[in-house]
């Protein structure tokens, strides 16, 4: 039941940031004006019915609820640069006034053919940038038997990321503080790919990131177990709060 008292906080916290400004400021009031973000990747954005439908229900169920206009283009399997071929992402791009295009690459191309990557994520920034929109990238994260993936992946992304003027969604840092403070705490489906908890995991960094809020404004958690998800949301936020500190 949605108390007063729960309002007032949202109210205030909302009329503070919309006051304090800077990296968690948000570029639009999302309860007025929707939010239209396109995700572009594979398997890693489409699981457990896609991180836009899971954002969307996010917002959906924030106290005051937030507006979203969400899209992925994420078949099983694909990189940017088959994205690029096929011409739909591109299409998709220039279809509606978009205010950000999420990028998310193969699983391992950032660390095995990161010219590749590089090479790609240029000319899709350049074309979203064409449009007025803005690039995000959304950091990965390691597989499940491979643990040293998480450094190499960071570096690959925050170096393409800041080369490019571009934002960075750190997703694959929230992945390894779990996993390093809660080893018991299961992501994975298989050996790369999220279970629900792994999905609300990127789903609550995206949250953060976007909005300047902590998840649990949200009472949408996935299906997952509540000191889970209140610890998930406390984790993602608290990272994002650190890793928007680059920007300032």
């Amino acid at each position: 039941m949605r108390t007063k008292a729960k309002y007032i906080k949202y109210l205030f916290l909302t009329i503070g940031l919309i006051i304090i400004g800077g990296c968690f400021s948000r570029p639009d009031d999302y309860t007025v004006n929707p939010l239209n973000i396109l995700f572009i990747g594979n398997s890693l954005t489409h699981s457990n019915g896609g991180l836009d439908k899971i954002l969307h229900k996010m917002f959906d169920s924030t106290d005051t609820p937030l507006k979203i206009r969400s899209m992925r283009i994420a078949p099983g399997g694909e990189r940017l640069s088959g994205h690029y071929r096929k011409g739909d992402a591109v299409i998709q791009i220039k279809s509606i006034k978009w205010d950000y295009v999420v990028l998310q690459e193969y699983s391992t191309s950032p660390i095995t053919d990161r010219e590749n990557f590089y090479n790609y994520s240029k000319v899709f920034e350049r074309i979203i940038r064409g449009t007025n929109a803005k690039t995000i990238f959304f950091m990965t994260w390691e597989y499940k038997e491979d643990p040293g993936m998480a450094a190499i992946l960071a570096n690959s992304y925050t170096a393409i990321a800041d080369e490019l003027g571009c934002q960075l969604v750190p997703v694959g840092l929230v992945w390894n503080k779990v996993r390093t403070e809660r080893p018991d705490l299961e992501l994975y489906s298989d050996f790369k790919h999220p279970n629900l908890v792994g999905s609300y995991l990127s789903a609550c960094v995206f949250y953060s990131y976007l909005t300047g809020m902590n998840a649990n404004e949200s009472t949408y958690i996935l299906g997952i177990d509540p000191e889970i998800a209140e610890y998930i949301q406390d984790i993602a936020f608290d990272t994002v709060k650190e890793w928007k500190k680059r920007y300032e």
